[in-house]
């Protein structure tokens, strides 16, 4: 006999084609073998009380404060589970009161990770974006979009102005001068047939235009609403960001009471107001460095596998800003390492849409963690 400390984030199917079990056997195990963290605030006591002995009797367990057990009206707890004991405690759960059935109804929902991410290469054909190296004409924007797409992007995100803290927005009539030529090439070349091309945009009639010729997807960082009506008449994917303020006041100091919960509720307000448009393609963007500290930047990619209730892809765009900045002192130009680690982490937490400056250099990181996570045993 030969033992071995392997990877709990191991492939469990890959696992079980070298151990060959019975099938029946992998469809019940395979759920036991995901831990589920679910951090719970402001749990009456009575409810506490009641979820912990119900997720002892199934094997699952519940931390909570120490004098819950004697009335303290309320407490934080942290709900641990695989996902098959999710299964038993959701449907346990639906019996009870004192908020439980929320409780339940939340655990039933789906957070499926994705298998691989897509990545979207950023062009600016602008002279102000934060990264000066983003910045194209048209002759050179063509090149650098057919090199992004060469170099793996799924995406291509084009933008005709800056969003960057302080910015000002150059008005509609600029910004159509700015797109319509290189739109026009992208169109004449057919390279909207090679990858998805969206445009970093909330003016309407540069939208318009755009998705007249070959896009495919508005990424609109005003949430601006009406232009679902627009995604919908060229059934484009629409892209909802989350963004404190907006560029112009969004270099203040953000606070937020509760930063998950604010988003959470940000998003499922705007989903209700976006269902009445039909859109079958939408997109959710937590908006990192929109309006965030640096803390909540970091906060939001390590929890980002919250938003995947939404059954919904997430969008992540870490690319070479200023969190990096905030925990190793670097030039924009020096931020590439920062942004594939942040990237990678947002993958690994439920991050389907990879936005980046770096085409080639996340291609190659997301190769090699791919030919990592398909590995077995031997």
């Amino acid at each position: 006999m030969k033992i071995f400390k392997i990877d709990n984030k191991s492939d469990f199917n890959l696992l079980c084609k070298e151990i060959e079990p019975h099938k029946v056997a992998i469809n019940i195990m395979q759920k036991k073998s995901n831990l589920n963290f679910f951090y719970i605030k402001d749990i009456k006591a009575p409810a506490a009380n009641i979820l912990k002995q119900d997720a002892l009797s199934i094997g699952a367990d519940l931390v909570v404060k120490k004098d819950v057990i004697l009335g303290a009206e309320l407490s934080n707890a942290l709900l641990i589970v695989n996902d098959k004991q999710v299964e038993i405690l959701s449907k346990k759960e639906m019996a009870q009161d004192f908020g439980l059935k929320e409780l339940a109804k939340f655990l039933k929902q789906n957070f499926k990770k994705p298998k691989k991410p897509l990545i979207m290469g950023v062009v600016n054909i602008n002279e102000d974006s934060f990264n000066e190296a983003s910045r194209v004409n048209v002759k050179n924007g063509i090149e650098r979009i057919e090199k992004q797409i060469s170099d793996g992007a799924t995406y291509i995100d084009l933008g005709g102005v800056s969003s960057r803290p302080g910015s000002k927005y150059c008005g509609s009539k600029e910004e159509f001068r700015r797109i319509k030529d290189i739109i026009e090439q992208i169109y004449k070349l057919n390279l909207y047939e090679k990858a998805k091309f969206s445009l970093d945009s909330f003016d309407e009639y540069s939208l318009e235009f755009a998705l007249n010729h070959g896009f495919s997807m508005i990424n609109d960082i005003s949430a601006k609403l009406t232009l679902c009506k627009l995604a919908k008449k060229y059934n484009a994917q629409y892209c909802l960001i989350h963004m404190k303020g907006d560029p112009t006041t969004m270099q203040k100091e953000p606070k937020y009471e509760d930063l998950i919960f604010e988003i959470d509720s940000f998003f499922e307000n705007c989903l209700e107001q976006i269902d009445k448009y039909s859109l079958k393609d939408v997109v959710l963007d937590v908006g990192i460095g929109f309006g965030k500290t640096a803390k909540d930047n970091m906060f939001l990619i390590k929890h980002l596998e919250h938003f995947l209730h939404f059954d919904l892809p997430l969008l992540v765009g870490a690319s070479r800003k200023s969190v990096i900045n905030n925990y190793f002192k670097s030039d924009i130009k020096d931020r590439l390492a920062g942004s594939l680690y942040l990237h990678l982490k947002a993958f690994e937490n439920g991050a389907t849409i990879i936005r980046t400056h770096d085409v080639y250099e996340h291609s190659q990181m997301f190769a090699l963690d791919g030919a990592m996570r398909d590995l077995s045993i031997w």
